[in-house]
């Protein structure tokens, strides 16, 4: 039975469920993030972590933003995005580490490559191809 879209209680499932969808992946995507972290040697676990989420909560806030404006073009969407995260993350990086700025580059690089690669384009593809 198709969800009925008409009634002001359907948008609301719609939109809560949409919202937990999008608190799952963040966690995912930070969570892939800060164990790579922790795997270059950046910081521990814990630290690493919790930079992470902060620098995907930042860069997620204005890809989404991104998003809303760039939808009907993902083929634009996709690489600005990535060059916004690269970006964003790479400055809370530096700000949470100063004494490795281009140390923090090359780990923004792979950070956001490991998570594009394990999470977001198989999302992508999977969600495109139904």
């Amino acid at each position: 039975m198709p969800l009925d879209l008409t009634t002001p209680t359907s948008l609301y499932v719609l939109l809560i469920f949409g919202i937990l969808a999008l608190i799952v992946v963040y966690i995912l995507v930070a969570l892939a993030e800060g164990v790579t972290l922790a795997l270059l040697a950046w910081n521990p676990f814990r630290v690493s972590l919790t930079v992470a989420l902060v620098m995907n909560l930042i860069s997620g806030l204005v890809n989404s933003i991104l998003l809303v404006l760039l939808q009907r073009t993902p083929l634009v969407w996709l690489p600005v995005s990535f060059l916004l995260s690269l970006l964003i993350e790479w400055l809370v990086l530096s700000f949470f580490k100063r004494d490795a700025i281009r140390r923090n580059l090359l780990f923004t690089v792979l950070v956001n490559l490991a998570s594009y690669i394990l999470l977001i384009l198989p999302a992508y593809y999977y969600g495109t191809h139904n």
